[in-house]
């Protein structure tokens, strides 16, 4: 008598133990399971990698609140925004996104490159990508050799803490762009991800090349700041873009 035959005498009538063919199908199930997870860590690692130290550029890895210069009212608002957008993505707050709009020179940068690296010493996920570099990585994902693929680089950032798109405006506004760019923005929106921009379009510019509906869900709970004080590089200040 096998142990399939005593197994079956010991249970009760009316249940039927798994035949040999059926276990080795649940194996197989599970094990294919465990390869799709550990194929899906390995490609989010490789995406990881790829785009560096989160995309914050050696200009902007020092930028913080303590060395932002504040000189009117309108920074000192862009300030206290910044500072509540942090404060409550490390608390685990609601918050919306934020879209940093005006002309070179004035901070946008820094200010959003502060947020970043504040929840990066807070162990949080953060990419800070340039439309350009993020169409350059999807372009790289259409090659035969590529180590990673266009799903799995959409999953990444759509699951980083923070993301914030940064040139939006400057780029060739073609429709494969924006439609790339909605996927991400929609994803973060489901996931309740909080996502930047940084612009020198005026509102309904944005609109008109990101669409309303971009828009509105980066705005939900979010906030439109307007950088529209002199730029710090013809005053020779110090502060970076």
């Amino acid at each position: 008598m096998n142990i399939m035959q005593r197994l079956a005498q010991t249970m009760p009538a009316h249940v039927k133990p798994y035949t040999y063919e059926q276990m080795q199908a649940i194996r197989q199930r599970e094990a294919d399971v465990v390869a799709k997870n550990l194929y899906e860590q390995n490609q989010q690692t490789r995406v990881s990698k790829a785009l560096g130290r989160s995309g914050i550029k050696k200009r902007h890895q020092h930028c913080s609140f303590d060395n932002f210069v504040i000189q009117n009212a309108g920074q000192q608002h862009a300030f206290n925004e910044s500072k509540t957008f942090v404060d409550n993505l490390l608390n685990d707050r609601a918050c919306g996104g934020f879209i940093f709009a005006g002309t070179s020179g004035t901070g946008k940068n820094h200010l959003a490159c502060a947020i970043a690296n504040q929840a990066l010493q807070q162990r949080r996920s953060v990419v800070v990508i340039t439309v350009a570099e993020l169409m350059l990585k999807f372009r790289d994902t259409y090659r035969q050799d590529s180590a990673t693929s266009e799903t799995a680089l959409i999953r990444f950032l759509s699951n980083v803490d923070l993301l914030v798109i940064d040139e939006l405006g400057v780029q060739h506004n073609s429709n494969n762009e924006r439609v790339m760019i909605n996927r991400i923005i929609d994803e973060r929106y489901t996931l309740e991800k909080p996502t930047g921009v940084i612009t020198n379009l005026q509102s309904d510019e944005l609109i008109t090349t990101l669409g309303r509906a971009a828009v509105d869900r980066i705005m939900e709970d979010g906030k439109w700041v307007t950088f529209n004080w002199t730029s710090f590089r013809i005053n020779k200040g110090t502060q970076p873009a």
